[in-house]
């Protein structure tokens, strides 16, 4: 396969991976079993409050009543407790995997193709950037492999954020 399907291959792939591997690992962690029994105990308690009649029992539907909410109000704080943790593992999570992958992607290209040239470019089309585009190759109308990758690595990167 060419060399410039690959690169991009690469790059789509590390784009989704960044995306996709920090909502694997927090639906993994989420699995909470304090969040699980406290809903569990709510809906016990509303279908018993549902079977008594509020006009025949009613300190007994709203004994039922006051402790439902309380049971949500401690839901409700065990989900902000879990959101902030979330954020934190989130972002761990993310700045990693950026951090692995541009050390992948520097040390992958470095090694092997450092001063490869992709294509030949008529010398006019990049003018003022033309050394940026040949980079660190010095063959005058050529495009390097570095910029290509970077290119779709960038490309790669919006397409991901705007689908996602």
């Amino acid at each position: 396969m060419s060399l410039l399907v690959w690169s991009i291959i690469v790059s789509f792939y590390n784009m989704f991976s960044i995306t996709f591997i920090p909502k694997f690992i927090l639906w993994f962690m989420n699995i909470n079993k304090e969040h699980k029994k406290l809903m569990d105990e709510i809906l016990i308690l509303k279908q018993e409050q549902s079977n008594i009649s509020i006009v025949k029992e009613f300190a007994k539907h709203t004994k039922l009543q006051r402790r439902i909410n309380k049971l949500n109000e401690d839901l409700k704080t065990l989900i902000r407790e879990n959101s902030s943790k979330n954020l934190k593992i989130k972002f761990i999570c993310k700045m990693s995997l950026y951090a692995f992958s541009i050390i992948l992607n520097l040390l992958f290209v470095y090694y092997n193709y450092h001063k490869t040239v992709l294509r030949e470019l008529p010398t006019d089309w990049f003018l003022p950037l033309s050394w940026l585009v040949r980079w660190p190759s010095s063959q005058v109308g050529t495009m390097s492999f570095v910029f290509w990758y970077s290119i779709t690595n960038c490309v790669a990167k919006v397409t991901t954020n705007s689908i996602l």
